[in-house]
């Protein structure tokens, strides 16, 4: 028998597509070969064998000498041996006139062809579907403009490296028959690279032979000018990637691509393209001579990951969705957005809701739920299970989390990749780990390192809950508070925990929240979280089970309380409030749930939704009122009179003087305490609304007599009441009192800003704003009002912006500084106000009198 030949196979591949009159092969052809395979031979070809020999499925052996002679009889050849005698006694007759550029091409073009089809049809979405990468577009033009004969496309697995590859061959391909252009495209994908190394050949002469030449040959056809036309020789390999081949066949293979790169590499027409992770890469460069002047790299678009293929940007997510769903033409937030700019993600959504595919339903949880998807199949389910999980737990265990020292050296953990060798490959394999080599003459320095945070995330996540007894309380939190004390993993291994905690029946436990020490942008993006959460688990609850009884009692005071901050508010946080109103309430609860709604209302000048809730809040009785110290129903009450007529209802005025010359006894109930923080600054609020910054001074008297938090920790609360104080100096012109505010303000915004909330920062660059008003630094005013812009925007609060706005335009000497800026400003907000349904008057009443 005549030995198995791996070229020579290529070649009888490309003959049963072309008897069977198939330019290019689909997975669902494949039944279709084996039915016509059989009424010609009388033979069987199995439909997953033929898979298994067109790429579109997993093949680690050759294929039998049964299925060779099936095909080679097909074909129309006596069987194998006789197939390739034949092809040598025709290579061997072959005349040097037939080695030339036309004839490379269309051997080439059916290679191309065969891998475009085979990576198409494993394209996570459907490749008609997919779209085209502008990056790309870029990277070629500056490689093919430059005098360089190799370029990489570096990035981290699914990142879409190949898929906007193809796109980019297919245009080539285009541009070829419109254009008339003479580029040759040698498209190969790593699978194919391994027959190389099993066939024992050396890769040059695989290839050369693959097209039907001999070394000399190609030389001859290839370097003669007067016989090569006009275009580029490309060879593309994509996937070039270590875990793909064993033992040492990738550094052979490498060297092997080098010496190609070396003897071509002075050619004008010879480009090389390679796709890689970024892994592979590093670890390789210094075989790939990286620094060579004809090498082209581009732009290292992610430093971290050393990748110069650019995640999703807006406008491709939203292209990408019409792509699969031309009806859906809802705006696509920029934060939903954000969740799927790594295409592996926007893969695992879609193949979860390709039936009825839109984003509009996409929530904050909704990572979590296809990252978790992902883990269960490919981690939890797949070969070697356990393996892959007691791996993952002994890499975390020799991590330091208090030093943030997540890389792990290689050699001190080399035991465990020794015991847990085959699911160490196929993590690697799946992306879940990466290996890094930056190893020196003066050191060997190798470590493993997670595929991306949320991997890393969830790993310690599951870590700790597992030392936990799989419970999330108390215990677990404390735990995360000591071990991740200022540390940027703490929030997203917590929603970790919420999610186990809610999947396996443990809400009762959600009061364990209120023990976590969040600054307030943690505990804003928590709140957010934890509202989509409950919304979903609603939703998706049945009649009977752990979820219905839970949300048929009332919410319990630790997560309860948890929800509710001022400086919370956000686009967003109305949201999570309303997924509160799925419990039972008490009255109590409900009175502050609804109150708070109407307080975002009020902030958005929504006075339609304003309406509403009053309307709800008028429902409860006198006596459901006397647990709170100031009736939330009667500020509310006071905005709403103010802002629709412009009269100022005196009964509040009562209210309030009552409350600061007989102020009530303190409270020792922490939980009423958290709930009198919305209630005591919104009266603060009525007061600035209404321009009584004299009442207001007695009444933060008075309020931190019986509400007085003792804390330098910038929580919402007290910042909120120094941000009403320092609005009442601003009103009297106290420029000493609310430079005091402002310093400590801008030192504590120096020095922590990640801790302020949207809302938070808002109020800071008003104040800067005012501050710059009463000392005359009228020229820093439009740079404050840019950030108050952009501050507004993520937190949604229209009035505190147009509170600001209204005392610019109403001060002659801030107008006459610029007054193109300021008749802009009077413009905008005139435009805004009307809109709202409010009147400029109400805003310019300067009557600060007792």
């Amino acid at each position: 028998m005549t030995a198995f030949s791996s070229q020579l196979f290529e070649l009888l591949k490309s003959y049963v597509l072309e008897i069977s009159n198939l330019t290019r092969i689909q997975a669902s052809d494949c039944k279709i070969l084996s039915a016509r395979i059989s009424d010609k031979t009388s033979h069987t070809v199995s439909e997953t064998t033929l898979k298994r020999i067109y790429g579109f499925a997993l093949s680690k052996f050759k294929p039998s000498l049964f299925t060779i002679d099936v095909l080679s009889n097909y074909c129309g050849y006596n069987g194998w041996d006789d197939f390739c005698k034949k092809q040598d006694k025709q290579h061997t007759n072959s005349n040097h006139k037939n080695a030339d550029w036309d004839s490379l091409s269309q051997k080439a073009a059916k290679i191309t062809n065969f891998t475009l089809q085979a990576l198409k049809n494993k394209s996570g979405i459907p490749f008609n579907q997919s779209i085209k990468r502008s990056f790309l577009e870029k990277h070629f033009d500056e490689f093919l403009k430059g005098d360089y004969a190799a370029t990489v496309l570096l990035a981290p697995p699914s990142y879409g490296k190949t898929i906007a590859l193809c796109h980019w061959v297919d245009e080539r391909l285009a541009l070829n028959i419109t254009s008339g252009s003479n580029d040759i495209i040698l498209f190969f994908s790593s699978n194919a690279l391994m027959n190389v190394l099993i066939s024992g050949k050396d890769f040059n002469d695989w290839l050369l032979a693959l097209l039907g030449y001999t070394l000399e040959e190609d030389i001859i056809s290839l370097l003669d000018d007067t016989k090569r036309k006009e275009g580029n020789f490309y060879l593309i390999i994509d996937g070039l990637d270590e875990h793909m081949f064993k033992n040492n066949w990738f550094q052979l293979l490498l060297d092997q691509l080098m010496d190609i790169f070396s003897f071509y590499q002075s050619q004008k027409w010879f480009r090389m393209v390679l796709t890689m992770r970024s892994a592979n890469w590093i670890n390789n460069r210094h075989v790939l001579d990286h620094d060579h002047p004809k090498w082209f790299i581009g732009t290292i678009t992610d430093q971290q990951v050393n990748s110069n293929v650019p995640l999703f940007n807006l406008q491709e997510i939203k292209d990408l969705c019409l792509n699969i769903n031309p009806e859906m033409h809802t705006p696509i937030p920029a934060d939903v957005a954000a969740s799927f700019n790594l295409p592996l993600y926007f893969q695992f959504y879609y193949k979860q809701h390709k039936d009825n595919f839109s984003l509009n339903n996409v929530d904050h949880t909704s990572i979590y739920d296809l990252i978790s998807n992902f883990i269960l199949n490919k981690i939890y389910m797949g070969h070697h299970a356990t393996d892959k999980t007691l791996l993952l737990k002994g890499l975390i265990e020799n991590m330091d989390f208090k030093k943030r020292e997540y890389d792990i050296d290689k050699l001190k953990v080399n035991d465990l990749f020794s015991q847990y060798n085959q699911a160490y490959k196929e993590l690697l394999s799946i992306g879940f780990l990466k290996e890094i080599n930056t190893s020196s003459d003066a050191q060997f320095n190798t470590y493993v390192q997670f595929g991306n945070n949320n991997f890393l995330e969830l790993a310690i996540a599951h870590k700790l809950l597992y030392d936990n007894d799989n419970i999330f309380d108390e215990n677990l939190v404390k735990a995360i508070n000591l071990l991740f004390l200022n540390n940027e993993l703490k929030v997203p291994i917590i929603k970790w925990c919420i999610m186990h905690a809610m999947k396996n029946g443990q809400q009762e436990n959600f009061s364990s929240l209120s023990k976590t020490d969040l600054n307030p942008r943690e505990k804003s993006e928590m709140i957010v979280f934890l509202g989509d959460l409950f919304h979903k688990a609603h939703l998706g609850q049945s009649n009977t089970g752990t979820m219905a009884n839970y949300f048929k009692q009332d919410c319990s005071d630790g997560l309860f309380y948890y929800f509710f901050g001022l400086e919370l508010i956000t686009p967003d946080y109305k949201r999570s409030l309303q997924s509160l109103l799925k419990f039972e309430l008490s009255n109590y609860k409900k009175i502050l749930t609804y109150s708070t709604l109407a307080i975002i209302s009020v902030l958005q000048l929504d006075l339609p939704s304003l309406e509403a809730y009053l309307i709800k809040l008028s429902v409860f009785s006198h006596e459901d009122y006397q647990e709170f110290t100031i009736s939330p129903l009667e500020c509310l009450n006071t905005i709403y009179y103010f802002f629709k007529y412009g009269i100022i209802k005196k009964d509040f005025f009562v209210t309030i003087t009552r409350f600061y010359f007989n102020p009530p006894k303190q409270t020792g109930n922490l939980h009423y305490s958290q709930g009198n923080d919305l209630i005591y600054l919104l009266a603060g609020f009525v007061l600035l609304i209404c321009q009584k910054p004299r009442k207001m001074f007695r009444y933060i008297n008075a309020l931190k007599k019986v509400h007085f938090k003792d804390t330098t920790e910038p929580t919402g609360y007290n910042f909120f009441l120094k941000m009403l104080l320092a609005d009442s100096h601003f009103l009297l012109g106290r420029v000493k009192e609310l430079k005091t505010i402002h310093d400590q303000a801008s030192e504590l915004f120096k020095t922590k800003e990640n801790l302020f909330t949207p809302a938070m920062k808002q109020a800071f660059y008003s104040l800067k704003i005012k501050k710059a008003v009463l000392n005359g630094e009228y020229n820093a005013i439009p740079g404050y009002y840019k950030y108050l812009n952009q501050a507004t925007e993520k937190s949604g609060n229209k009035f505190s912006k147009v509170f600001t706005i209204n005392f610019l335009i109403n001060n002659p000497a801030v107008v006459s500084q610029d007054e193109t800026f300021y008749k802009q400003l009077a413009y905008n907000n005139a435009r805004a106000l009307r809109e709202c349904g409010l009147s400029p008057e109400i805003f310019s009443n300067q009557d600060f009198s007792n």
